[in-house]
Parts: C-alpha cells; sequence; structure tokens
C-alpha cells in the first residue's frame, strides 16, 4: 500500500485469508506451529550443562522435533 486511502494488495488479502483459515481451523488459542518446540530449546538453551555447545540428549526436545515433522 501506498498510502492510507489505497486498497489492500492481492498478497495483503491472500495473507489475511491464510491466518483466517488457520485461526478457524485451529481456534483463537491455538499455539503457532513451532510453539512447543520453540519452548523445549528455550529450556535447554536455560539449563546449566557441563558443555554448554553440546548438552546430552533431551528426550521431550526428540519427542517435540517428532511431532513438529510428523504435522508436515
Amino acid at each position: 500500500m501506498t498510502d492510507e486511502t489505497s486498497f489492500p494488495d492481492d498478497a495483503f488479502i491472500d495473507g489475511l485469508e491464510a491466518v483466517a483459515h488457520y485461526v478457524r481451523a485451529n481456534g483463537t488459542m491455538a499455539k503457532g506451529p513451532t510453539g512447543n518446540l520453540e519452548e523445549a530449546v528455550d529450556r535447554l538453551a536455560a539449563r546449566r550443562a557441563a558443555c554448554p555447545i553440546v548438552p546430552r540428549p533431551d528426550r521431550h526436545l526428540a519427542d517435540e522435533l517428532h511431532q513438529f515433522t510428523a504435522r508436515r
């Protein structure tokens, strides 16, 4: 849009429709598609580990990754 009186272009309308379809299918309280995965990564980043670069494997993160890839 070039100014406040312009109409939205087709790309904007397409994006708005995509959001509307997502909300209709998942509800307004639904998390974003990566919500649980991001929480698992944040939790791992916040914990103290002997080696912060390569932490020990984490079952919860593995489960979240499995669920995330199954949705694709």
